[in-house]
């Protein structure tokens, strides 16, 4: 499997920006690709969205996790990757799972959990984890991801 290390569109912050501040650019290169081929392994995502993940301002939140560490660039990530990095990922999967043609999406529903009316935003699911999640959003703008099976239609109120 050929794998496919996409240059960073975002040079002065996110990932690419924040490990330059305290490496060459020699150092700061090869630590770009070691982090996107070891996300890429790990998530399965395809080498934009892992672009896009590492130019994002989680991004520059794992290149300072990287800085402040004497690990390297894959064990570090190896290390944080099922603590938050993978909940960054689907965060930012989520976001492009939205399928606005669909009748579900925008619809109101009532979590029977927190006993309120909420309105789905966009789907998703967790590559190890077989329920699908729904990202919603509650009459105070709350939003907060919760699972189909906790949903059912709301009732309406007259």
């Amino acid at each position: 499997m050929t794998k496919t290390v996409l240059g960073s569109e975002n040079t002065q912050y996110g990932f690419y920006g924040t490990i330059n501040n305290c490496n060459s650019t020699e150092e700061t290169e090869h630590k770009w690709a070691e982090a996107f081929t070891t996300l890429l392994e790990l998530s399965g995502l395809s080498p934009y969205e892992i672009r896009t993940y590492l130019d994002s301002r989680s991004g520059r939140k794992l290149a300072d996790c990287c800085n402040d560490t004497k690990n390297d660039v894959k064990s570090e990530i190896l290390r944080l990757y099922f603590n938050w990095i993978e909940d960054d990922l689907f965060e930012c999967r989520v976001k492009e799972l939205q399928n606005t043609n669909r009748i579900l999406f925008g619809t109101v529903m009532h979590d029977d959990i927190r006993n309120q009316n909420v309105v789905i935003l966009c789907e998703g699911d967790k590559k190890y984890r077989k329920e699908k999640y729904f990202k919603v959003i509650d009459q105070y703008e709350n939003i907060y991801i919760t699972r189909m099976d906790f949903l059912s239609p709301a009732e309406d109120e007259e």
